[in-house]
């Protein structure tokens, strides 16, 4: 039944690309009935793909080890939610989890966008249906997630034990449902270029508020994904700039430069074809980042082995990379290729949303390159052999990055008040907090002056939006952007405070205990337990610091498949964590593997706010933004 389900939506959307791209040839009548019908194929095709993941979980959930990809991931002992959630543990099935999300959010693009445009709409239809069609291509042809099992099995493999943990209960729906919602602007942009489109202020802000929604949920995916590693993979940090995490992160920049691009319009219509340049491209990074977890060609703990999809995918990704070129250069013939100037005065709107962009595309693109270093290097170099990008590269590269971007933030916000006597006291106000910050943290040993200076800009930019917020809860402005902005500042200043972390590794028995900086860790007693398939046996590790006194459990988790996890302990501070792990070394003895991190508490909400204010700026009202003063529009 699963195989003659994904038939069906093939078949369906193979129709619905078929003729929304053929109604653009026919007269404005015939157009609009051969439209309606698409459209209601596209629906049907639509709906019978959630059934077609509800078939294939409910495969699951009744063990029905028959289906390969339930034999290899699927066990009677995991619980309900795990499987669930090895619903999306293989390759198959996280492309048709995958697709499925692209399949409902094109489905609700379809019920709000009726613009009556032919050209438009066949065109839209067409790419969107085009896209869909791709995918259940990869599935029927290439992945198979029906498969049936080579081998008659009472029992599955099991879960991944690192999977087995809340974060990625939620991680990959997330972040699909994020790289789903990019699709829009990626169909709506080449349609918007070949209707003449490109000044529709309605079209635009409905891309807009589906860009807003991929990054909202993309935001969150990421967000979870950190938390996973950070609680999960017992190393103790939450980003390593590993490949496929690289490959997230990439869109999340690229929607970034597309949306300040979008806000530039009002300023300037040299804008115009910047957004048109960079609307599409997240999406298309999003194949990437499938392509590089499924193909094999870069090292990832996130990756799955390279097979027969490594050569279907190129070709999809490909084939949407030309369209996306295709529109630009049509977009460049219509637009010319003017973009804002750089050498606008330092407080003019456009200019420093210009900049913003800059900083966004050429993060973006270093990050690119050097993720992908290990295979552009043998093409300038004949050789695999040669320098390592390593972890400090990047983090070179953002913490450069990030202050100048905040930096922006604080300046976009002076530039907002053109009342000389506005300018110089919130200018003043900003910089006394920048300088307080900055010497602040510069007197905490260890600390570094760049770890001061991201401080420092933060506190610059926090003091300015601050300010923003209080007007806007005055006069009722929107303020979803400036919570966003809000969220990167405090991400930025977290972040760098976080790089300061300590650590020490010990061997420890019932009974002992050390001092780690100013806590004090007591090995109190070891506790075993058998639940949920796992076997799990660590020491209760006591806390100590003043009147903190609290038991934690770091502990090694045994499951039924004879795997092993690591599973960590945190104690989270509104100033710092000290993450605990235990394992045993090569001769078996009991090792302690403690750090004290700086700042985590603050990472975590500065993502509740970055996607929280994206969520917002989705919902909020349509009206003209209201701005503080006389804004200093640039006229670029």
């Amino acid at each position: 039944m699963g195989v003659g389900l994904l038939s069906a939506v093939l078949l369906l959307y193979g129709f619905a690309a078929a003729f929304g791209l053929a109604a653009s040839q026919l007269e404005p009548r015939k157009a609009a009935r051969v439209l309606a019908l698409v459209r209601r194929v596209a629906l049907a095709a639509s709906g019978l793909a959630v059934v077609l993941l509800a078939f294939f979980a409910a495969a699951f959930i009744t063990d029905d080890f028959s289906i390969s990809a339930v034999a290899r991931h699927g066990a009677r002992s995991l619980p309900f939610f795990y499987k669930l959630s090895a619903l999306w543990a293989g390759s198959a099935g996280s492309l048709l989890l995958w697709a499925v999300c692209v399949s409902v959010i094109f489905a609700l693009w379809l019920f709000a966008s009726r613009f009556g445009d032919r050209t438009f709409d066949s065109a839209s239809l067409a790419v969107g249906s085009a896209v869909c069609l791709g995918f259940y291509a990869l599935l029927f042809f290439v992945a198979k997630p029906f498969a049936p099992a080579t081998l008659t099995m009472d029992d599955g493999y099991g879960l991944n034990p690192q999977l087995m943990n809340f974060w990625m209960i939620i991680h990959p729906p997330l972040l699909f449902l994020g790289y789903a919602a990019l699709l829009i602007p990626f169909a709506g942009v080449p349609a918007a270029v070949l209707a003449a489109r490109t000044d529709d202020s309605d079209l635009l802000r409905r891309l807009r508020r589906w860009l807003l929604v991929g990054l909202c949920f993309l935001s969150a995916g990421i967000a979870s994904g950190a938390k996973w590693s950070y609680v999960e993979l017992g190393w103790g940090g939450y980003w390593a700039w590993d490949p496929v995490e690289n490959a997230s992160l990439l869109p999340w920049l690229l929607g970034m430069a597309a949306l300040h691009a979008l806000l530039g319009i009002r300023f300037s219509t040299r804008f115009r074809f910047l957004a048109l340049l960079t609307l599409p491209l997240p999406f298309v990074l999003c194949l990437f980042a499938t392509f590089i977890t499924r193909s094999g060609i870069l090292k990832s703990v996130h990756t799955f082995d390279r097979d027969a999809m490594f050569f279907a995918l190129l070709v999809f990704l490909g084939l949407c990379l030309a369209l996306w070129i295709l529109s630009t250069v049509i977009a460049a013939r219509r637009l010319g290729l003017g973009l804002p100037r750089l050498g606008t005065p330092v407080l003019d709107i456009a200019g420093l949303l210009f900049w913003a962009n800059i900083i966004f595309i050429v993060t973006a693109l270093i990050i690119g390159v050097a993720t992908f270093w290990p295979c552009i290097r043998p093409v300038f170099t004949g050789s695999d052999s040669g320098p390592v990008v390593t972890r400090k590269f990047f983090d070179h590269v953002v913490s450069g990055a990030g202050p100048i971007a905040v930096f922006l933030i604080g300046l976009s916000i002076l530039a907002s008040f053109q009342s000389k006597r506005s300018f110089i006291l919130y200018s003043l106000a900003c910089s006394a907090a920048a300088l307080f910050a900055y010497g602040f943290v510069l007197n905490i040993p260890e600390t570094t002056i760049l770890t001061a200076l991201a401080c420092g800009v933060s506190a610059f930019a926090l003091f300015g939006i601050l300010i923003k917020m209080l007007f806007y809860v005055r006069t009722g402005g929107r303020i979803g952007g400036t919570i966003t902005h809000l969220g990167l500042l405090v991400l930025v200043a977290a972040a760098a405070l976080s790089s300061a972390e300590k650590r020490i590794k010990a061997p420890m028995t019932r009974g002992d205990s050390f001092n780690f900086d100013r806590y004090e860790l007591v090995y109190d007693s070891f506790e075993h337990k058998v639940a949920d398939g796992a076997t799990r046996a660590g020491p209760i590790i006591v806390l100590k610091k003043g009147r903190l006194n609290k038991k934690l459990w770091p502990h090694l988790a045994v499951y039924n498949n004879e795997e092993t996890a690591s599973e960590v302990a945190v104690h989270t501070g509104l100033r710092e964590d000290v993450h605990v792990a235990y394992y045993l070394d090569e001769n078996g003895t009991e090792v302690i593997s403690a750090r004290i991190i700086p700042g985590m508490f603050w990472i975590w909400f500065a993502f509740v706010l970055i996607v929280g204010g994206l969520a917002l700026a989705v919902f909020e009202a349509r009206r003209k933004r209201i701005s503080p003063g006389n804004t200093l529009k640039g006229k670029t």
